[in-house]
């Protein structure tokens, strides 16, 4: 039975360690945080994970992901259920302006739960898995390495304390790990699951290995999310967002988000240079900007609503590929990437779980059906260069669409970042990568020959056929390039575009407004408080 070892117990580390022990492997995963998960859902609003610090932030959880899960993991899916899950149909949520319903579809269902329910759950399923041992408190702290190629010397190695140095071209072999305690574990293959801040490609480039440059963008965005519980019944309000309420208002867009059983969050996304807005951070000012915008007037009811969790911050984002072989060459064999440690795109799209799930998927049936570690390494990077890529060029794309808007005159500034765009680049200064593979029969006429999400999202409110297809492409089901570029979908969205049509706009309170409010509400909160005190 081959060993292999998980770095992190995250949601792409315990799916890929479940998928793996299934295929024959015996698993190891190591997380560097303590167990100290609440012995009972009920208690898991106070479970803080000092290595997961998104749990405090808004999710949702996509139908892609939902459909991998009750094929792969049915088991999670059931444990979800019984925590309380809500599952949004998005055929009951379509927008009231479609010219005609469209049909129930079980495909088109969207998860929506706290990220800390969903750790608990697969902690408790994969935890019951033979073949898998979670180790809490297990910090990684290098890796065992040795160099391949004549005359090279070999031995353990890691940053800090690395000595193996991989001969000229050749690729770096892993043998395992060396932990913080001072011991060291080998396996046949280590998976970096350690998320978008793992230190892993690092002690990679130290030992010698010979990596291609990761593509990365700044997001442009900072999010404050507030996690509610609902006293009464839930509003009858529709979800104008699919799986969400909300919209982008000026300089800002604030969505909310329904939770398991009666917990709800909103988030703000602003940009992250905006010094104003950051009065959100104080609970007063986050609940009077939040219910300073009409459509969330019912949800927010002070007297049907209690917060349960601080306002928490999230920045420093951005869109990241980080690809392991360059010019079909393995930078290193032995050791594989999934989740963050891939690929991140911006959080608003709620792709990161579901991309996860579908690279422990794609990781473990690639272990499965190839032995040879150099080759395991090319049909990895052949999946995410073709299957994940495009979601990160997407993200982008909407990123700098939203720029456009947000920073008028000057899109492509980001704090301390250079504002000269590269040529042909987009507002964010990203010129695509790696190179757009061919379209095949989807193949647009010319340049520009398809739509945009945001003329996408438009039509869709229209044109029922238009909405399903854009509706699978937001939920992963489709890629950009079988949407966007289509011939027969840029058509309808165009048809629709040509009439004129828009859709009304969601009222929200200016940016000037909103930071009114919400100072306002701050200093009667100070005032109330220093009152209380004499």
């Amino acid at each position: 039975m081959p060993d292999a070892i998980v770095i992190g117990a995250g949601a792409s580390g315990l799916a890929v360690a479940l998928l793996l022990a299934r295929g024959g492997w015996r698993v190891d995963v190591l997380d560097r945080d303590p167990d100290d998960r609440p012995r009972d859902l009920a208690d898991v609003a106070d479970w803080h994970r000092p290595g997961a610090t998104q749990t405090w932030h808004s999710h949702a959880f996509l139908a892609r992901g939902r459909s991998l899960l009750r094929e792969h993991a049915p088991e999670i899916l059931d444990g979800l259920r019984a925590a309380g899950v809500r599952e949004t149909r998005l055929s009951e949520h379509a927008p009231p302006t479609l010219a005609d319903v469209p049909p129930e579809d079980d495909e088109l269902v969207v998860l929506g739960c706290r990220r800390a329910t969903l750790d608990w759950v697969m902690r408790e399923v994969v935890g019951r898995e033979p073949g898998v041992t979670i180790r809490s408190g297990a910090r990684v702290a290098g890796l065992l390495t040795e160099a391949r190629g004549p005359g090279s010397a070999s031995g353990a190695g890691a940053a800090p304390g690395t000595e193996a140095a991989s001969g000229a071209g050749a690729p770096l072999v892993v043998r395992g790990v060396r932990l913080a305690n001072g011991s060291s574990r080998t396996a046949d293959l280590v998976v970096d699951a350690a998320g978008r801040l793992s230190p892993v490609r690092r002690w990679l480039v130290d030992a010698g290995a010979d990596l291609p440059p990761p593509a990365e963008v700044d997001c442009g965005i900072a999010y404050y999310s507030r996690f509610y519980r609902r006293r009464g019944p839930e509003p009858a309000v529709a979800l104008n967002r699919g799986h969400t309420a909300g919209a982008s208002f000026d300089r800002y867009s604030c969505l909310m988000f329904p939770a398991d059983r009666d917990v709800f969050s909103m988030t703000f996304g602003v940009l992250p240079e905006d010094g104003d807005i950051r009065v959100l951070r104080h609970g007063a000012a986050f609940d009077a900007a939040a219910r300073a915008i009409e459509m969330f007037v019912p949800w927010l009811d002070a007297e049907q609503v209690v917060p349960v969790s601080p306002v928490t911050a999230m920045s420093h984002l951005s869109n990241r590929l980080r690809p392991l072989v360059a010019d079909g060459r393995p930078g290193v064999l032995g050791l594989l990437t999934v989740g963050d440690a891939a690929i991140i795109t911006n959080p608003a799209h709620t792709r990161g779980v579901t991309l996860a799930l579908l690279g422990a998927v794609r990781l473990a049936e690639t272990v499965r059906a190839i032995r040879d570690p150099a080759d395991r390494a090319l049909a990895l990077d052949q999946s995410l260069r073709t299957e994940f890529a495009p979601w990160f060029e997407d993200s982008v794309h909407q990123d700098a669409a939203r720029l456009l808007r947000w920073r008028p005159d000057n899109p492509g500034v980001r704090s301390g970042g250079d504002p000269s765009p590269i040529n042909g680049a987009l507002p964010t200064g990203y010129t695509p990568w790696p190179p757009r593979p061919e379209w095949g029969a989807n193949a647009p006429a010319a340049a520009g020959a398809g739509v945009t999400n945001g003329e996408a999202y438009l039509a869709a409110r229209r044109d029922p056929w238009v909405w399903d297809r854009f509706t699978r492409l937001q939920n992963a089901l489709l890629p950009p390039s079988a949407v966007l570029t289509d011939s027969a979908f840029v058509a309808r969205v165009r048809d629709v575009l040509a009439t004129g049509w828009r859709p009304d706009p969601v009222p929200g309170p200016s940016h000037g407004e909103l930071m009114g409010i919400a100072t306002e509400a701050l200093a009667q909160e100070g005032a109330g408080a220093r009152a209380r005190g004499n």
